[in-house]
């Protein structure tokens, strides 16, 4: 999942764009492993891919969202036997939130109860 969020933050990204990515947060993977990973992610439709001469070019693809649900379900399911609010109460009680991703939690519960109306 690392390397979809790698993608997703540097979009249109190279195998070589992720490979420095990963070696810079502490992960010195082959550039063949990258490469494996990143196709797979494509076949599965988590990433799209577009050839740029010689490269392929991945992007974030249509079936990342339902990836990152699946998940967050299983997640949810296995640590938090299925409760709803398990997962963000361990969020919010973790120490290592900066006060930015504390008031980006806040804006986006906000949103949301926005949308929904109330």
């Amino acid at each position: 999942m690392q390397a979809v969020g790698l993608v997703e933050a540097h979009q249109p990204a190279t195998v070589a764009d992720i490979q420095k990515h990963l070696k810079q947060s502490g992960s010195d993977l082959a550039y063949t492993t990258v490469m494996t990973v990143l196709s797979r992610l494509e076949k599965k439709g988590v990433l799209t891919r577009r050839k740029e001469g010689k490269r392929f070019v991945y992007s974030v693809g249509r079936g990342a969202a339902s990836l990152k649900t699946s998940l967050v379900a299983r997640l949810r399911r296995a640590l938090f036997r299925g409760e709803s609010t398990g997962p963000i109460a361990a969020l919010i009680d973790v120490d290592e939130l900066s006060t930015d991703e504390l008031r980006e939690l806040r804006r986006k519960i906000d949103a949301k109860l926005r949308r929904q109306g109330r």
